[in-house]
């Protein structure tokens, strides 16, 4: 083993052994005297190894195999100690039974501890040699420190992000996102490289264009074949233009970077795709076609740039000594202008204010001198991992090198894992939970900046993260004797010294070659039947994960790992849970997810005494007496039912639960004091709290009181984050929601903690009262069909759907300053929204299906000077939205205004000061008589859709003024434009003309008499990709302009009855699609290969006619996301979905 892991590794091994040994001493019936000599031989050990560390004796001939001895010792004697605490356990769980009298009566006590002393005496020899050896070495015996049981770390938020993103790159990220971006450039696939050493940025690069461009990141894996992953990409890119970015690309080989290019080809016909590709290779730049125009080398960041990223990584906001700074400056200049360095030796320095740390770094000449060679920066890397205070936090490093590169680790997970290898053992005498322990190390590599990307959930807590790729290296570095992962293509002779092993492809397994190779495993991943593949010995195994595996049946010896304490056989095909399980009595952690094939919960759960995580989503999986295991913190489903063993009461001995606790079937509880025996109230650390009553709603009085009794006895404690109630049938909400009681020393408000609330289903709730929430909190209320108030104090969200008989929805003065988002659909009662007009910070208002809605805000007034997008659709009589663009201070914010299917709505106020309105829709609004004036000022309008508005009488005059204006500024960036459906009564239409070159997408729809005169105005339209027109009643032949639209590739022509002639399409050279509907006189004539008009469009790939493909080609391509048929706006013609489908996906 090598010495850089041997020695925390032992060192983690020891501390182990020793707080164990000394727990077991006075159960050690017949071997008392061997095991406390085993104890200070241990001691003793653990301060000749403390001297080898501080002395770095590496270089002596004979230290390695001493290191390699006393690792096979110290694990052998954690196998030992780990099999005397499990036949503790088996006295336990016997005793619960009354089924023994005395410690280590069953299976032949004697022979155990003939056989256990014997072990024992044997180490202890071997030990003794040891430390004979170890004086021959130079190694003296030291008081073995006590390693920090603080651990620096920052705040998470500042620590796991990467701060480096926006140091010395702000050119960079604007230089590639022009190359993306450059209309000039109409290839259908366009590809730009990043190059550049490893470690430089390119991938935070390439994550912050993302982000300026406003792009969807969409991950999809590419551990699968070719094939797979394009098939992932057509679901997710179809009918869109797409940016794909590769990341790390090491392809050398034309004619794979050939064959992928032609499959991106084939998902879109149209130009702009773009693809990103991140490379230290100049070379594969080149074979990528990259365009030495599109090709940006990533530089190094200047030695300010890399001290500034070394100070914010060590001190954050904070101030620090000012004799750091000269230090720092050469410590960067060191750094070779790499950020992934600076980032590493700052984490290192977290909060370190001592000089002597820092010069220590500073004159590390052994590792700078090397920053340049191949693997320079690995040993740079080194001194992060070496400055990690304790052996433990080494141990938990090195081992997330099982995990392949790009990994995501779930921290719930993570923390698991380690706890389950031993490696979270409690700092000195005080007790603290390993789980405490596990969270502090994650923090603390994530300060050290090795695990970046973190994710949260909604509470903001990391849930998971990733390493960078040079920090996996580093973590195989160190413990590359230890672990191995074994892909296709991995086979070989497998070290007889793995520990940790991790099969992720059969083909991998298949070739490998273990011999006794797995008898030293502590942790084995698999997702293939290892046991059919090969014969296994794991005796030694604490962790088993077969997650996603193609297993049916769980081998009878996994019932024998004494040592198991991670057990996860989630997404697995076995049916059923064996008995034998129970008898794992080490075990922390079982996960049995996604099984779907089990019919029947394992019985006897209540023998793991040492099960502290627990992980099912079915109902009928539901162990019985969960609640005699009290040593569980994670239960995240709990069914009731009458039975012995699942009573809601069976949570009250469960007071360490924490995270998420879902309570089903609240129902079957008899009344508010049972429900008050699952004693939510005392548990502190659950986070998210779910309660589901059944869901038969027979309206009875006795329902509503026992539900209101129920929940009223269900208090939770004030820490919780989330709450979310389902199925209740009661009237009033429980007293302790709006309640603050006042103690000696505080007010105690149960919902103070509360971001997330959601009410569904509440069928015979009729008001929430005044809600107490964190001022960031996000209310969902759906449902709940009898709620006729609301009234929210703090929050920032406010979701209500489908509540019916709601008519007023208020908000405290708090709230008027926290507010952002409203969302209202389906409350056909309510009449006015005044709270509107109070609210200060609103940003976003969204309000559907409210037939009587007639006023919104106080005299239709909004109180926000920050409000960014409004949609309002099919809200019956909104007769006065005066507050839209009346004053342009409160306005000027707005960026998409949509107004949909309000058949009261007669009139719009003025558009003008909307400068950053980006879409306007106004459709389906039959009493709107004239189009609102200021449309002129609106200079930012991308997209534009006035449409089925049949009472529409008057253009506004400075509307009309402006047709006469070529280019005026009001429309130069519309790129989409749906437009008709108008008034009869309006004669005279807005010339074309004045539209902007950068217009794509249009729908035109004819009214009024003559029809056919519309289509004239569109012909100077030649940037025109995508163009629906519809009801052109007296249209016979498209005129022979049409051939101008030489960008024209999708064409629907809808209900032109009269249409007969289509000889002016044939010259359109790109088109792919034509879709005819509604056209009767067509059909016939377009007939393949009989119709009169079938020359001139034979050489369409894809078309349909009435609903009927009557050509069709199998390469995909786009059709237009919005194609409008009739007065309900259907997104395409009746049957043409089929067509969308079709043409979209390969067959």
């Amino acid at each position: 083993m090598e010495a850089k892991l041997l020695g925390p590794l032992v060192d983690v091994t020891i501390s182990k052994v020793i707080s164990v040994t000394t727990e077991q001493l006075n159960l050690a019936v017949g071997f008392k005297q061997e095991l406390k000599k085993f104890h200070v031989m241990l001691r003793t050990l653990e301060g000749v190894l403390q001297d080898a560390e501080e002395k770095k004796v590496t270089s002596h001939s004979g230290l390695q195999p001493w290191l390699d001895e006393l690792g096979n010792i110290v694990d052998e004697a954690d196998d030992v100690v780990d099999e005397i605490a499990y036949e503790h356990l088996r006295y336990k769980v016997a005793q619960m039974w009354e089924k023994v009298s005395y410690f280590f009566t069953l299976s032949n006590p004697l022979a155990f501890r003939l056989k256990i002393a014997n072990r024992i005496k044997n180490l202890n020899l071997e030990l003794d040699d040891l430390n004979k050896r170890a004086t021959g070495l130079g190694l003296q015996y030291r008081l073995a420190s006590k390693h920090p049981e603080h651990i620096e770390t920052q705040q998470i938020d500042s620590s796991i992000g990467d701060p480096s993103k926006i140091v010395g790159r702000e050119n960079k990220v604007l230089e590639v996102v022009q190359s993306l971006i450059d209309s000039s450039n109409d290839q259908p696939l366009l590809v730009v490289s990043m190059v550049g050493m490893g470690g430089i940025g390119k991938t935070t690069v390439a994550k912050l264009v993302l982000e300026m461009l406003q792009a969807v990141a969409e991950n999809v894996s590419v551990d699968e074949s070719q094939h797979i992953v394009v098939q992932k990409l057509k679901e997710h890119l179809r009918e869109k233009k797409y940016l794909l970015v590769l990341d790390d690309v090491w392809n050398e080989d034309w004619q794979k970077w050939e064959s992928l290019r032609s499959c991106l080809l084939g998902i879109g016909k149209n130009v702009g795709n773009r693809v990103l590709v991140t490379t230290r290779s100049e070379n594969v730049a080149s074979t990528m076609g990259t365009l030495l125009e599109h090709r940006h080398h990533l530089e190094k960041l200047t030695n300010e740039d890399c001290w500034s990223i070394i100070k914010k990584r060590a001190f954050g906001s904070s101030s620090f000594p000012l004799e750091l700074e000269g230090i720092g400056m050469d410590i960067a200049s060191k750094c070779r202008g790499l950020a992934l360095v600076a980032n590493i030796i700052g984490g290192s320095l977290c909060n370190n204010r001592k000089k002597d740390d820092w010069l220590s770094i500073k004159d590390n000449s052994e590792v700078w001198g090397s920053i340049e060679e191949a693997n320079g920066v690995l040993r740079v890397l080194q001194l992060s991992f070496n400055r990690l205070p304790t052996p433990a936090l080494k141990q938990c490093f090195a081992f997330c090198s099982i995990f392949p590169k790009d990994f995501v680790m779930a921290k719930e997970m993570l923390i698991q894992l380690w706890m389950a290898e031993g490696f979270l053992q409690p700092f000195s005498e005080r007790y603290m939970e390993m789980e405490d322990i596990g969270d502090r190390y994650f923090n603390a590599l994530s300060s050290y900046s090795l695990f970046q990307d973190a994710e949260r959930d909604s509470y903001g807590s990391i849930i998971a993260c990733k390493m960078h790729d040079l920090v996996h290296d580093l973590a195989k570095f160190v413990s590359k004797s230890q672990t191995l992962i074994l892909e296709d293509g991995s086979g070989r002779n497998i070290p007889t010294n793995i520990q940790h092993l991790n099969v992720i492809s059969g083909k991998g397994m298949a070739a490998a070659r273990f011999g006794d190779a797995t008898k030293k495993l502590h942790t084995l991943f698999s997702q293939v039947d290892v046991f059919h593949s090969m014969s296994m010995n794991l005796r030694k195994v604490r962790v088993l994960s077969f997650c996603g595996a193609n297993i049916d049946e769980l081998p009878a010896f996994l019932g024998k790992m004494k040592h198991l304490r991670f057990l996860d056989v989630s997404g697995t095909r076995i049916k059923e849970l064996p008995r034998f399980i129970t008898k794992l009595y080490h075990l922390q952690t079982f996960r049995f997810l996604y099984c779907w094939e089990i019919n029947r919960p394992l019985e006897g759960i209540w023998d793991l005494v040492n099960l502290r995580h627990i992980y099912f989503n079915q109902w009928n999986l539901m162990p019985a007496g969960i609640g005699k295991l009290t040593c569980l913190k994670t239960l995240q489903l709990f069914v009731v039912a009458q039975q012995k063993g699942h009573q809601i009461e069976e949570l009250g001995c469960l007071s360490q639960l924490k995270g998420k606790l879902e309570i089903r079937n609240l129902d079957m509880v008899r009344d508010k004091e049972e429900a008050m025996g699952a004693r939510l109230i005392e548990k502190d650390a659950i986070q998210e709290l779910q309660l589901v009553f059944g869901e038969e709603y027979n309206g009875s009085e006795d329902r509503c009181k026992h539900d209101e009794d129920i929940l009223e006895g269900l208090q939770r404690h004030s820490n919780l984050k989330g709450l979310i109630v389902e199925n209740y049938c009661g009237k009033s909400w429980p007293a302790w929601m709006s309640k603050i009681e006042i103690s000696m020393l505080d007010r105690v408000n149960f919902l103070k903690n509360l971001v997330f609330m959601s009410l569904y289903q509440c069928p015979w709730l009729e008001r929430i009262p005044s809600l107490s929430l964190k001022s960031e909190a996000k209310v969902e209320i759906k449902n709940c069909k009898n709620l006729k108030s609301i009234a929210c104090w703090f929050l920032q969200k406010l979701i209500i759907v489908d509540c019916e008989e709601l008519v007023e929805v208020g908000v405290g003065p708090v709230a008027m300053k926290s507010l952002k988002e409203v969302h209202i659909d389906g409350c056909g009662k309510l009449e006015n929204l005044l709270m509107i007009s109070k609210v200060q910070s609103l940003e976003k208002l969204e309000l559907r299906r409210c037939s009587e809605l007639r006023m919104i805000g106080d005299d239709a007034r909004f109180a926000s000077t920050c409000l960014q997008e409004l949609n309002i659709d099919g809200c019956g009589s909104c007769g006065t939205l005066k507050s839209i663009g009346e004053s342009s201070s409160t306005a000027t914010c707005l960026k998409r205004l949509s107004i949909i299917g309000c058949n009261g709505l007669t009139s719009l106020p003025s558009l003008h000061g909307l400068s950053s309105l980006q879409t306007l829709s106004i459709e389906g609004c039959d009493g709107l008589r004239s189009l609102p004036s200021g449309l002129p000022s609106c200079t930012a309008l991308e997209e534009l859709d006035i449409s089925n508005c049949h009472d529409l009488i008057s253009i506004p005059d400075d509307l009309r003024r402006s047709w006469s204006i070529p280019n005026p500024a009001c429309l130069a960036r519309l790129k989409r434009l749906t437009i008709g459906g108008f008034s009869t009564e309006l004669k005279e239409f807005p010339d074309l003309g004045f539209i902007g070159s950068h217009l794509q997408y249009m729908t035109l729809i004819a009214w009024g008499e003559p029809r056919e005169c519309l289509l004239d105005q569109i012909q100077h339209l030649t940037a025109l990709r995508y163009l629906v027109i519809r009801d052109f009643d007296g249209l016979e032949a498209l005129p022979n302009w049409f051939g101008n639209l030489s960008s024209l590739r999708t064409l629907f022509i809808l209900h032109c009855k009269s249409l007969k002639h289509m000889e002016a399409i044939r010259c359109l050279s790109k088109l792919e699609v034509l879709c005819i509907n509604g056209c009767p006189e067509l059909k016939e004539r377009c007939a393949s290969g009989s119709g009169s008009e079938w020359d001139y469009i034979s050489h369409i790939p894809h078309i349909e006619i009435e609903n009927r493909i009557i050509q069709f080609h199998r390469d995909p391509i786009e059709i237009p996301s919005r194609v409008h048929q009739g007065d309900d706006n259907e997104q395409l013609p009746a049957r043409a979905t089929g067509l969308r489908r079709f043409i979209c996906c390969r067959n």
